[in-house]
């Protein structure tokens, strides 16, 4: 019967001793080792729970703080609104009174005119 060597679990000499020295080394390694990498990876989840914690704080701010500016921003709007309407109110009214000023000395005019015909027509007799 002939072997495939293609099924061995090894392909050289030199895989086998690196898997036995890499299976050495992770059964003798020391149990405080272990518990330092737990410490540091406790450390490692404490800082990033609090940078999280930070982060969450900070969008809960700036959310307030959007939602502020956005009805600050709501309130000139409406202030730009009303003030818009108020020149236009104001432009309609001056035109208007530009309007009667001009009828009014136009009448004036032709008061003035119309009197000054009657002095002039007294003068000559």
């Amino acid at each position: 019967m002939k072997i495939n060597s293609n099924l061995k679990p090894f392909n050289s000499l030199r895989e086998l001793i690196f898997f036995l020295i890499l299976i050495l080394y992770t059964s003798a390694s020391p149990p405080y080792a272990k518990a330092e990498d737990i410490e540091n990876l406790q450390k490692n989840a404490s800082i990033t729970y609090e940078k999280m914690m930070q982060a969450k704080q900070n969008a809960e701010t700036f959310t307030k703080d959007l939602t502020f500016a956005e009805k600050k921003l709501a309130t000139a709007k409406q202030k730009l609104a009303e003030a818009e309407k108020a020149v236009e109110t104001a432009k309609k009214k001056s035109e208007q009174a530009r309007i009667s000023m001009e009828k009014a000395t136009k009448q004036w005019k032709q008061a003035s005119d119309a009197l000054a015909n009657e002095w002039g027509k007294t003068e000559v007799k």
